[in-house]
């Protein structure tokens, strides 16, 4: 096993920072801002719908997370899922919930709407 790659990243408040690069790490860290804004990110993974006229639009974005300097937060690793423009950080039992969501919403919503629009258009 290979030792984890260093980064160095240059702060406002505590100097050079050297920083443990996870694997799954794929932004370059940006010099001249504060420890605690040090951030770990993976491959965002977009949901998208095609919507004609307008194209692919992508929505709940979701990718691996992490402050390992977070004062206030956890400092272990989250997955950030964007919602209405705001990322939320979720553990596990998170992600289970918001699958559990959007299925029961997909099956109990969507499905039932789409069943009953195609009916209203056959019927004009």
């Amino acid at each position: 096993m290979s030792a984890p790659r260093i980064v160095s990243v240059r702060t406002v408040d505590h100097g050079v920072v050297e920083v443990p690069e996870p694997s799954w790490c794929v932004v370059a860290h940006r010099d001249d801002i504060h420890r605690v804004d040090i951030h770990h990110q993976g491959v965002e993974q977009p949901a998208t719908i095609h919507v004609p006229g307008r194209g692919d639009i992508p929505f709940l974005t979701a990718f691996l997370s992490q402050y390992p300097y977070s004062e206030f937060g956890h400092r272990g690793v989250w997955v950030a899922v964007e919602i209405e423009g705001e990322h939320y950080e979720l553990g596990p039992a998170g992600l289970g919930d918001l699958a559990a969501t959007l299925t029961a919403h997909a099956l109990y919503t969507l499905l039932p709407l789409r069943a009953r629009l195609q009916s209203l258009q056959e019927e004009a």
